[in-house]
């Protein structure tokens, strides 16, 4: 059976200046944004009705977020704005999507960050970025040939110091980090505020947080943000909450549950999926159609593999082709282009992790 491609990130990983401070304005994707494609073997966009609006040129490509899009040329990776213009020119190593203003770029085997006219406002200095969330990003540094992580403020200031072995993006207010084998949640002062205890810890979604007790293979259950358990740990596997709900497996079958813990529907599965917008994947007889919270069918299946909604849209692929859907199942965009995995990974990983469910 093939399986869902939602499956890639939809397991979501558990993590293993001037004085005066500037006002970002929160940006508002309304669904205009171009949809990255591929090409023969070439990446570009093309708008809400298939049109290509953006020429399948680059050699590699992020998903647009705040209005920027990282492409490579020649092996070097630089920023479109929507209408297609190169506005910050290709001059870095690496490159990550833009929030809070800020990217992460790699140059000269350190990273650092830059802001959407180019100018490079954090020095790279650093081995391991990832995205501003809550104001606070965390990095690795260097520290006697050993890498400790912290996290900076969009100054590059130290607001919490590099003591950690291991640290993730903050989510409502916490993040996880890990001392020694284990890990415990942080808030943005600092302060431990869940004991480190866990042998995987994941980001907060919807108020709860998949944790790992019992060693690496041992059980997930979920977390308030106080510590106390929701879900008792009795998985194997599991997803973080997206639209109100998250997918666990018992011994070899899949589950869904509420917030609650309580099943969603009386029905088993032998891959997860992921709700968004209403909708979830689900695989039938080796086909892939879409069922509604009550566990109704409401997209026949006969794709080869789908993936969730955003902005009403998701991607489906029909033979070795990509194409789009909407909520009626009625394919809105032809399926003309190639189905990508690492296209499909970041469509779902940035809407799961760092866009909150409607």
């Amino acid at each position: 059976m093939k399986r869902l491609l939602i499956m890639a990130l939809a397991l979501l990983a558990l993590c293993g200046g001037c004085s005066k401070e500037e006002k970002r304005q929160p940006f508002v994707d309304d669904g205009s944004q171009p949809i990255l494609v591929k090409v023969n073997g070439r990446y570009g966009y093309c708008d809400r009705s298939g049109k290509m609006v953006i020429p399948a040129i680059y050699e590699a490509a992020s998903i647009f977020t705040e209005g920027m899009a990282a492409v490579s040329l020649y092996g070097k990776y630089g920023y479109l704005d929507r209408s297609g213009k190169m506005v910050i020119d290709p001059l870095y190593n690496g490159a990550l999507f833009f929030k809070d203003g800020l990217a992460a770029v790699s140059k000269d085997g350190r990273w650092g960050y830059i802001d959407k006219s180019g100018k490079m406002v954090i020095d790279p200095e650093f081995v391991v970025t990832m995205a501003f969330t809550d104001g606070l990003a965390p990095v690795i540094v260097a520290k006697k040939d050993v890498g400790k992580g912290g996290f900076i403020d969009q100054k590059g200031k130290f607001v919490i110091e590099p003591e950690y072995d291991d640290a993730a993006s903050f989510s409502e207010g916490l993040a996880a980090v890990k001392i020694g084998k284990k890990y415990g949640y942080v808030d943005r002062s600092g302060k431990m505020v869940i004991p480190v205890q866990y042998d995987a810890a994941a980001m907060f979604r919807e108020g709860l947080a998949m944790v790992k007790i019992n060693g690496m293979h041992g059980l997930i259950g979920y977390i308030d943000k106080s510590g106390n358990w929701v879900i008792k740990a009795e998985y194997g596997e599991g997803t973080n909450f997206h639209d109100g709900v998250a997918a666990v497996r018992k011994d070899e079958k899949w589950f869904l549950l509420e917030r609650s813990g309580k099943k969603l529907i009386d029905k088993e599965f032998y891959i997860p999926t992921m709700y968004s917008e209403g909708l979830a994947p689900i695989v039938v007889d080796a086909k892939v159609g879409y069922m509604d919270k009550q566990g109704k069918i409401v997209i026949k299946p006969k794709f080869q593999s789908g993936s969730i909604f955003v902005n009403g849209l998701a991607p489906v692929q029909v033979g070795d082709k990509c194409g789009f859907i909407d909520k009626t199942g009625k394919m809105v965009i032809e399926p003309l282009f190639q189905w990508d995995q690492r296209t499909v990974d970041q469509y779902i990983h940035y809407n799961t992790h760092f866009v909150p469910a409607q």
